[in-house]
């Protein structure tokens, strides 16, 4: 575990250097949000003040919520850098080194995550007390509940990443499959609450790394429910022992497959 910290640590010095290049994310982050902002208010006007359950406040809450984790958790590590180790070569001295790859790339990950997250959440937090208004469901209980789950949420979203990008022993480019889980995220999970889908679908949903990626922590926040709180936390832990068992077979695949073919 020690090694592992000290990757963490390095890494999460590394990024502080080049912390002002999440400036320019901060750009698109505010002009995306502020299209969709405007959007759910056009969606809003001449309507009922609730839409399948939320109010105008509580959508807007959500999508910066859920975006939070898109945006925040946008580092390279998971894709870029695994995809790269594995088409270049490298991947051989890493399987050498004494320590997991995987479990490796998930602490460089997450101390690459943290300084961009943390200034996500802030301009999200901005912009939501001007489009928006504070939450009356917030309070300390609210913030208590959400660390550890937005935490896993992170802790999810850089493991699926990192198992896409373990297909790179196999395909040419994991890039594809990186884009096609991202809209899903998007498209089901932070544009539109589960609650906004046909039955079926939020079944589908419920079910997937979805709603402990981006569904829950939102829906959490906005609602403040200790009850949904376990829910999602439960379905967090699930996910990431189901999410550690298929990276473990697919790595040992992948490792045995590089040694057939000689390295």
């Amino acid at each position: 575990m020690k090694k592992y910290l000290t990757v963490a640590k390095t890494t999460f010095n590394d990024s502080l250097q080049y912390a002002t290049s999440i400036l320019f994310r901060i750009g698109g982050f505010t002009i995306t949000m502020l299209i969709l902002i405007n959007l759910w208010y056009f969606i809003y006007s001449g309507k009922d003040n609730i839409i399948n359950g939320y109010s105008l406040q509580e959508m807007i809450w959500y999508l910066l919520l859920a975006e939070i984790i898109t945006f925040g958790s946008g580092s390279k590590v998971a894709t870029n850098e695994v995809r790269n180790c594995i088409k270049s070569g490298n991947i051989a001295y890493q399987i050498n080194k004494p320590y997991s790859y995987p479990i490796y790339t998930i602490f460089k990950f997450i101390a690459d995550t943290f300084i961009r997250f943390i200034i996500f959440l802030v301009v999200a937090t901005i912009l939501g007390l001007i489009f928006a208004g504070p939450l009356q469901a917030f309070n300390l209980k609210t913030l208590l509940m959400a660390i550890p789950i937005f935490f896993l949420a992170v802790l999810i979203t850089g493991m699926m990443r990192i198992l896409i990008s373990l297909s790179s022993f196999w395909v040419e480019d994991s890039a594809p499959f990186q884009n096609v889980y991202n809209k899903f995220i998007l498209i089901f999970g932070v544009f539109f609450p589960m609650e906004m889908f046909p039955s079926i679908i939020r079944k589908i949903v419920r079910f997937s790394p979805i709603y402990g990626v981006s569904y829950g922590p939102a829906k959490l926040v906005i609602s403040s429910s200790f009850s949904l709180f376990k829910e999602v936390l439960i379905s967090q832990i699930i996910i990431i022992i189901i999410i550690s068992i298929i990276m473990s077979i697919v790595y040992k695949k992948g490792v045995k497959k590089l040694n057939v073919n000689g390295g």
